[in-house]
């Protein structure tokens, strides 16, 4: 019972991690976009916009795989 407990626990944190970093992405980027770059485009604005995405797919991402690499989710994936 306590590893399901612990199991929801770091469930739990990392889908609050994944809100925190989506939003952190939008605001961050948006602000940055909105007010720091006069002197862009719309390309460059965009392209702005699309890597501060990428980096939080990737921070989410690892989040991810770390946990799902702990509890054997992933074995039968890959062979392992």
């Amino acid at each position: 019972m306590e590893k399901v407990d612990k199991m929801a626990a770091g469930l739990m944190w990392r889908i609050m991690g994944t809100i925190v970093a989506f939003s952190a992405f939008l605001i961050g980027s948006l602000i940055y976009v909105g007010f720091y770059t006069s002197g862009f485009d719309l390309t460059q604005k965009v392209i702005v916009v699309l890597v501060a995405l990428i980096v939080a797919f990737a921070a989410i991402a690892i989040m991810w795989v770390t946990f799902a690499g702990r509890r054997g989710w992933m074995r039968d994936r890959w062979g392992s």
